[in-house]
Formats: structure tokens, C-alpha cells, sequence
């Protein structure tokens, strides 16, 4: 059952998702199988004992929104406690289930991310027209289904990860998957991944692969980049453009401006919509701040946290942060995610908590 929930939802990443009693809240079906699959577990257990580090942050969460967030409305609470039962579900999947043949479900994710990724670049490589559904109009680009080539790219960062650390794998069978996951990877054009994928292949080397699978894998991605196609008018494919670096900026000083106006406890986890609403920094006409898909998140994980719960959260974050690091397994991941964290705000992302959750049930379940 849980295989087959978790491999539906990375086939249908954000394609649809469903409005949860407000317009600004809304789950895909990934969260709608990780709650009922939390849930089921949790009437069955009596009992579980969940991680300290998680345990605290959530508590904080709670803290910031019953302080913070009150000034938002109800409205605005009822969208952050459900924000917090969801990173809470997510984050205790480890807890609930202590013994999964994740290692296959691994393979099986990142598989369905790669198919999904070729089959859009091959059959839907436009897909300017989902802006009237406040995604962005992104043009001969790899997304996937989850319609985001910076959080495709992490996942596909991930699976050649994966297959890099697999031995279980047959030699020619995962060469060829690797080469396939890699021009899946490429044709994102994100540079945040690309960041993540120089990162894990260095850490990869640190951890005993030696420097010269560093610079094999390396040359490989600067000798990859001038030889992708740069044809479209699309201007996501142009590696030196600009105005998303200016525009992630400016997203990072809102957040920032935010973060100074509530230090100790932030404005509330998670109504960061709504603050950014309060802030003037909406310029869109109508409700459509609330359906924006940006509205909810700042571009950059760190940042996110700090807006939200302010110092006294962001310290029990990094807490958290180091509980992950200890799961000798998951670093290779963990590393370049936090990397690519800066960019976007990753370290929240439904699918890149699946990923994590999964990694530390096999490292826990391994001989």
C-alpha cells in the first residue's frame, strides 16, 4: 500500500492539487497519502517515541502561530496549523515506520521522476499556458510533473545519487540509467541543481570516491552545458540570464525585511503569505496572493525560517538540521540539498521530505 501511494504521487506530483477549506491552502496527492498513511499508522501504534529535535521545532511552530500569527486572523492560523501538521507528518514518516524496503521505493521514485521528466520534455516541453494556474511559463525545459525544473532538478540530483551509491545495481543497467538521469538533469537548465550536483559529486569524492571521479563528473557538466540547445525564445534556457537572479534577490531582501520586523519569533509558522500580503509586496490584482504558488515560501529555506519563527525558531531548526546530519547515509543528500536550499526554499519540499524520511529508514534498517 505504501509503495504503491508513494509511487502515484510522484506520478502525479503537482499536476492537480485539491483546495483544503481555504483557497490558499492546498494539498496535492502526495500530502493526502502521507496523512492517511501517518494516520493509519498511528491508530494502529499505541505508541512512538519521536525525535527531540523534531518534537522541538514543532513545538516552536505552534508557538510562533499562536503569537505571531493571531494578528493574520483565523483564517491565516488555520492555513499555518495545517502547514505544521503537514511538515510534522512528513517529518516523523521515519517514527511510524521503522522497517520499509525503502531502498527499492528509492529506486523506484527516482525512476518515476526521470520517466516523467523525458515524457514532458519529449511531448509537453511548453507549458507557458499553466500561468493561468500561477505556475511559471516555462518553455523547452525539463519540470517533470512537479512543473518546477529547480525542485526536478534536486530530485534527479538525488537519483544519481542514489545509483552512484548503489552496488546491488547491474553495472550496464545502471550506466545506462545514469546517462538517462543525467540528461534529464541537464535539461532543466537549473542552476541551483547544477550547484547541488557539483556539491554531491564532491562529497562523494570526499567520502572515498577519490578526486578523479570529482573531475570526471565535473568536466562532464561543463562540457554538457555549451552543447544544450539554446534555440527557444524561452528565456529559462538561457544559462546567463539575469533577471531571476535579480528577482531571487529581491525576494531574499523581502524575506529579510520580514525576518527584521519580527526577530524573536517571526510571524507566525506559517503565514508567510500573509505577511508578505501585509508588507506590500503583492502587487497582483484580486485574490491572487492567495493562489500564488511563490506566495507561500521564501526563496530560501534559512531565510523561511527566520521570517517565520524568527532567531528562537531558526535555532531550533539548526538543531533539527544537525539530528539529519548524523544519518551517515543521508548526508550525501543532505549536503548539496542544503546548498541548494539558498536558492529555493527546498529543505520544506514535500517530495525532498519523502526522500530524507525514506533514507533514514533504510540507513536504520540496514545490516
Amino acid at each position: 500500500m505504501l509503495q504503491s501511494l508513494l509511487i502515484t504521487s510522484f506520478l502525479l506530483g503537482n499536476i492537480y492539487k485539491y483546495s483544503l477549506f481555504f483557497t490558499e491552502s492546498r494539498v496535492s496527492f502526495l500530502d493526502i497519502s502521507v496523512g492517511l498513511i501517518f494516520l493509519i499508522i498511528l491508530i494502529k501504534k499505541s505508541q512512538f517515541i519521536a525525535p527531540k529535535p523534531v518534537i522541538g521545532f514543532i513545538i516552536i511552530c505552534l508557538i510562533s502561530l499562536l503569537i505571531s500569527g493571531s494578528r493574520y486572523g483565523l483564517s491565516a492560523m488555520m492555513v499555518g496549523f495545517f502547514y505544521i501538521i503537514r511538515w510534522s507528518a512528513y517529518n516523523l514518516l521515519p517514527v511510524a515506520i521503522p522497517s520499509l524496503k525503502s531502498s527499492s521505493i528509492l529506486f523506484f521514485l527516482g525512476l518515476i521522476t526521470v520517466v516523467t521528466s523525458v515524457v514532458q520534455y519529449i511531448f509537453s516541453p511548453d507549458i507557458r499556458n499553466l500561468a493561468v494556474a500561477e505556475w511559471d511559463p516555462h518553455y523547452y525545459r525539463v519540470v517533470g510533473s512537479l512543473l518546477d525544473p529547480g525542485y526536478t532538478g534536486l530530485m534527479l540530483v538525488f537519483f544519481l545519487i542514489f545509483l552512484t551509491l548503489s552496488p546491488q545495481i547491474v553495472k550496464t543497467k545502471k550506466i545506462i540509467l545514469w546517462g538517462i538521469t543525467y540528461l534529464a538533469f541537464v535539461f532543466t537548465y537549473s542552476r541551483s541543481s547544477y550547484l547541488a550536483y557539483l556539491v554531491a559529486m564532491a562529497y562523494i569524492s570526499l567520502r572515498g570516491r577519490g578526486w578523479r571521479f570529482f573531475v570526471g563528473t565535473s568536466l562532464l557538466l561543463f562540457a554538457t552545458l555549451p552543447l544544450l540547445p539554446r534555440s527557444s525564445d524561452g528565456e529559462g534556457v538561457k544559462l546567463e540570464r539575469t533577471s531571476s537572479v535579480q528577482a531571487r534577490i529581491e525576494n531574499w531582501r523581502q524575506s529579510w525585511a520580514i525576518f527584521v520586523g519580527h526577530p524573536i519569533l517571526g510571524v507566525g509558522f506559517n503565514t508567510y503569505r500573509y505577511a508578505q500580503k501585509s508588507y506590500g509586496f503583492f502587487y497582483n490584482e484580486g485574490n491572487l496572493w492567495l493562489r500564488s504558488h511563490a506566495g507561500a515560501g521564501a526563496d530560501s529555506s534559512l531565510l523561511f525560517v527566520l521570517a517565520t519563527t524568527g532567531v528562537v525558531g531558526f535555532v531550533f531548526y539548526l538543531k533539527y538540521l544537525k539530528y539529519l546530519y548524523q544519518f551517515s547515509t543521508l548526508r550525501y543528500y543532505l549536503v548539496p540539498l542544503f546548498f541548494h536550499s539558498f536558492f529555493l526554499n527546498s529543505l520544506f519540499y514535500p517530495f525532498v521530505l519523502v526522500w530524507i524520511a525514506l533514507v533514514i529508514i533504510k540507513e536504520r534498517t540496514s545490516p
